[in-house]
């Protein structure tokens, strides 16, 4: 049987909730450690905003590069404590240009999966994916991370129901599946009490079907 799997719509949603939870952080709040991170909620929302461009990078290319990600050179790190990043948001202009650059980026995002071809793939080490499988990468990364800034602002975010059980269909075929997608996706995420140590992984792989 194939469940629904993500779209660019449901990128489209997320990505405005995340601006919208944003936009409520203080010029001074990027410093604070994000919650069960070593980043602080700078280096978190920075992580994010990469994640949107590369994966659209990586989608975008008219040739399909499967054995590596989009051979750009990583520029030095803003701190020590920063991920490697193409592009960072400046520090100086705060928040305001946080939510400006998770809007650009994940817009780039948004549009190449819209407009990529149908069964063309990108690559990830997780595994070399398709329009639905970035869009749903895109919304892990922007609703997990995003939660870890704004949990640590003390700032409420969540994401529907709907949009969670779609990318548990697609990236995580063994997620436990409660009726609450939101509870399910944290925890698929390690980001629940009971789980937030240890390794965690989706499949990013095109398959047959998809859900239960």
């Amino acid at each position: 049987m194939t469940a629904p799997v993500s779209t660019p719509a449901d990128l489209r949603t997320v990505i405005d909730a995340i601006m919208v939870g944003f936009a409520e952080v203080p010029d001074d709040g990027w410093t604070r450690p994000a919650h069960g991170l070593t980043w602080d909620c700078r280096d978190t929302a920075a992580h994010l905003i990469d994640d949107f461009a590369s994966y659209a990078l990586n989608l975008s290319s008219r040739e399909e590069h499967l054995d590596a990600y989009i051979p750009f050179v990583d520029p030095p790190q803003w701190q020590p404590t920063t991920p490697p990043n193409l592009v960072w948001p400046d520090p100086a202009k705060g928040t305001a240009a946080i939510v400006r650059c998770v809007d650009a980026s994940g817009g780039l995002l948004v549009a190449v999966t819209r407009t990529a071809p149908p069964g063309h793939l990108g690559y990830h080490p997780a595994g070399n994916s398709d329009a639905s499988g970035f869009a749903a990468m895109g919304i892990v990364e922007g609703a997990a991370h995003a939660w870890d800034v704004l949990t640590a602002q003390g700032l409420d975010f969540r994401v529907d129901d709907s949009v969670c059980d779609r990318v548990l269909n697609r990236l995580f075929p063994a997620a436990r599946r409660t009726g609450d997608g939101w509870q399910d996706f944290l925890h698929a995420c390690h980001r629940t009490d009971d789980n937030r140590e240890g390794h965690w992984r989706w499949d990013s792989t095109v398959r047959e079907t998809y859900g239960d």
